[in-house]
């Protein structure tokens, strides 16, 4: 049964200065011209789900995760989350004003909605049923989301203002990696996040057609420029990092280092546009743009390959909330 929305609101405590990066050295970059990659593995299993309703408009699924083995997506579109089992069964549905990018919180059954058009971070539970828990007032419009330890870690896309921000439970910002800092390009358009072990930061950036490495003091570690556009990205907990890209339908593995290992989705799979990804449990799910409605749901082998490391996804990190 569908939740209701809730109009509870925390207060939003004042920004702290951001962290400066000085004289930091080029990080590597990794162009289109090194990349030769080579298949990773072959999947287990491999199945497509619809997540269009009955009497909806197409779907626009910006953000998925994986909670206690199921789905949930946000549908922008319809301004819904929308929870389904493994198989693609729906199973319930909650009604938000904006949602858009999604994480799920550590040792909980809790989710981390974005919703930009209100400058909110909304908590909704999935206890009993899908239900909003509360609601963090952000001073700017954060589209994805993702969480180091205790903290929120969300992009903000708006023009000249582009940046990525830890919060914490009360909605102050700790501190920011600007897009733009003592003139250096980091990034413009941070669509997708996602914690490497290390606490490292991936930033999916389609606005520069790139995936950037930033470490925990704010210093870009490597650059990844594949020829097209990253959309989602996701991690295992041995540091191994799946990329989506949004022009050639691929989807890439790459090592904790930047380097291209090779592709887990191909042309065979007939994935097109893909926008949203997380990974869990040796599972990638991953959406399509407008006006696609389908899920894939992919099965990688259980045990490590030669050419591939399996894991647990840093997408879904969870984080404690007070």
């Amino acid at each position: 049964m569908a939740g209701e929305y809730r109009g509870h609101v925390l207060a939003q405590q004042a920004d702290l200065p951001a962290v400066s990066v000085r004289d930091q050295p080029s990080p590597p970059v990794h162009r289109a011209q090194d990349i030769s990659p080579k298949n990773v593995s072959t999947s287990s299993s491999v199945h497509w789900f619809s997540a269009s309703l009955p009497d909806e408009h197409p779907c626009l699924l910006t953000g998925i995760t994986f909670v206690s083995g199921d789905i949930v997506a946000c549908d922008n579109e319809n301004k819904t989350l929308k929870r389904f089992d493994i198989n693609g069964k729906f199973l319930e549905e909650l009604f938000l004003h904006d949602p858009c990018g999604i994480c799920t919180l550590p040792n909980s059954s809790e989710v981390a909605v974005t919703e930009p058009d209100i400058k909110q971070i909304t908590v909704c539970s999935l206890d009993a049923s899908l239900e909003i828990s509360f609601e963090l007032k952000t001073k700017k419009k954060y589209e994805c989301v993702s969480s180091y330890q205790d903290k929120y870690v969300a992009g903000c896309c708006e023009l000249g203002s582009a940046s990525v921000d830890f919060i914490d439970g009360n909605g102050t910002v700790l501190r920011s990696i600007l897009g733009n800092v003592d003139g250096k390009l980091i990034f413009r358009n941070p669509s997708a996040i996602a914690c490497l072990p290390s606490g490292d930061l991936l930033i999916s950036d389609p606005g520069s057609c790139a995936l950037v490495c930033v470490s925990q003091n704010n210093n870009t570690k490597f650059k990844i420029e594949p020829g097209g556009r990253p959309s989602g990205v996701c991690s295992d907990l041995n540091g191994g990092i799946y990329m989506a890209q949004y022009d050639s339908n691929l989807v890439l593995r790459l090592s904790s280092g930047g380097n291209i290992e090779g592709v887990v989705v191909d042309e065979k799979f007939k994935l097109t546009s893909p926008l949203a990804m997380t990974y869990d449990l040796n599972q990638l799910a991953i959406t399509e743009e407008t006006p696609s409605d389908r899920i894939l749901i992919l099965k990688l082998p259980s045990k490590p390959t030669k050419d591939a490391d399996q894991g647990m996804s840093l997408t879904n990190l969870r984080v404690s909330t007070l």
